[in-house]
């Protein structure tokens, strides 16, 4: 097949997969005053119009099977980048990934992956990973696993082709916004743990970076806040942090904020989940500034947002009332969208700030579900809250203060300065000083 008629062919199938999933849509729409009969199939018979127009006049034959492949992967990626259909034929290499990551020499690459524009693409290489040694980071769009285009690969596909047993290796063909725009780089399969807060000092302010919520976090954290005077500001680098469970980052917000619900975990299928602030951890009464990019995800979403809300309350401003009025505006979400915020009168009287670039929008979780064809899709069935009912999926939280990349010219890595951690210094000396806590 010529380079023309392959693009003509996956110009079909993108065109499937958005039918699939747009119709339906239109189809509520349709119904009303109509009945659900017409509302459902009106837009099924549209698609059965297009898959027989397709099969009949596309340039060569065509069989039935890729092209209904390409609509469900097509209906999935439109739901989020996190969601995936598993053809049949692929269930038995679905299955050995799955039980792989159980046995005791399994080692994971350390990537957390979304797909972009039909490609996987990185939200974190997680600290102290095989990846994150490899020198992948966030934002890398991965071309081509091994001799393989990543775009012909499911998420689940490029997780397990980079893990494995110890010593093994994988390379990935990244694609970055810098030059060389396209770098070659080399996992090696290596047992390891993510890494733990830590703390140093930056032009006086106390920087803490907390790389992942995973087991021990909450615990790090308070041995560097112990001997600290609890009413000085510091700022939390949450760079990257896209990997760990809910409940050690409401372990972890108990040292610097009230008890109570910091969110919960609910969907229409699923049990819903409460994660709670535990009362008598508090170490923290100070200003916080909150260092976020598009790296954050996850957990450390769910920790930002809480805290960024409960210091918006301390104004006395309704972050419910703010948060329905950004999901009566969801409908409007375009993947530019800066992400949601709490609109304050004057946000240099917070306490606690969030700087840096909108995060992720990665709040959700995910079951897999068989299918009658033999097939499955990974697909997301819960979406986490917080207390205000903002969701942090898909437009994940925007920042206070905005903060660009500065992209290094070829040969200048790690020679430019970090305007991220230079406005979060400005911020910290600016917070107001912290209110009298009741005992």
């Amino acid at each position: 097949m010529t380079k023309s008629r392959l693009a003509s062919f996956l110009g079909s199938l993108a065109l499937l997969g958005t039918l699939f999933v747009v119709l339906p849509g239109l189809g509520a729409d349709e119904k009303k005053g109509k009945g659900a009969k017409d509302g459902l199939y009106q837009p099924l018979g549209l698609f059965t119009e297009v898959l027989s127009l397709v099969r009949g006049n596309y340039v060569e034959k065509v069989e039935v099977r890729p092209l209904l492949a390409g609509a469900f992967s097509g209906m999935t990626e439109a739901m989020d980048p996190f969601s995936e259909y598993v053809a049949p034929e692929k269930m038995a290499a679905f299955e050995a990934a799955r039980a792989a990551r159980e046995k005791t020499d399994h080692v994971e690459s350390g990537l957390v992956l979304a797909r972009r524009s039909g490609y996987p693409v990185v939200v974190t290489a997680v600290p102290g990973s095989p990846a994150a040694a490899a020198g992948i980071r966030t934002d890398d769009l991965i071309e081509k696993v091994g001799d393989v285009s990543a775009r012909s690969l499911a998420l689940w596909e490029v997780e397990a082709a980079l893990s494995g047993k110890p010593g093994g290796k994988g390379t990935v063909l990244v694609v970055r916004e810098e030059k060389p725009r396209r770098r070659t780089l080399e996992i090696v399969r290596a047992s390891w743990t993510p890494s733990l807060p830590s703390a140093e000092r930056v032009s006086g302010e106390l920087v803490v970076k907390v790389p992942a919520f995973g087991p021990g976090t909450a615990d790090a954290l308070a041995k560097i806040l112990e001997p600290l005077d609890r009413t000085k500001s510091l700022v939390l680098d949450l760079r990257g942090n896209a990997w760990g469970t809910w409940e050690e980052a409401a372990r972890t917000a108990a040292l610097l904020g009230p008890p109570g619900p910091i969110g919960e975990l609910k969907g229409r299928k699923i049990q819903t989940r409460t994660f709670t602030v535990e009362a008598g951890r508090r170490l923290h009464d100070g200003g916080l500034v909150l260092l976020v990019d598009s790296g954050t995800g996850g957990p450390a979403e769910l920790f930002a947002a809480a805290l960024r809300e409960g210091a918006a309350r301390e104004l006395g401003v309704d972050v419910g009332a703010a948060a329905r009025r950004e999901e009566k505006s969801a409908d409007a979400f375009a993947p530019d969208d800066p992400g949601a915020a709490v609109a304050v009168p004057d946000k240099a009287k917070l306490r606690i700030r969030v700087v840096g670039e909108p995060t992720f929008g990665m709040g959700l979780t995910q079951e897999v579900v068989r299918l009658a064809s033999g097939g499955a899709l990974r697909i997301t069935v819960g979406k986490v809250r917080t207390p205000a009912g903002r969701t942090l999926s898909p437009r994940g939280l925007a920042p206070d203060d905005r903060v660009f990349h500065v992209l290094p010219e070829e040969g200048e890595e790690g020679k430019l300065p970090d305007p991220f951690l230079e406005r979060a210094l400005k911020v910290v000396a600016e917070l107001p000083a912290p209110r009298a806590r009741a005992s």
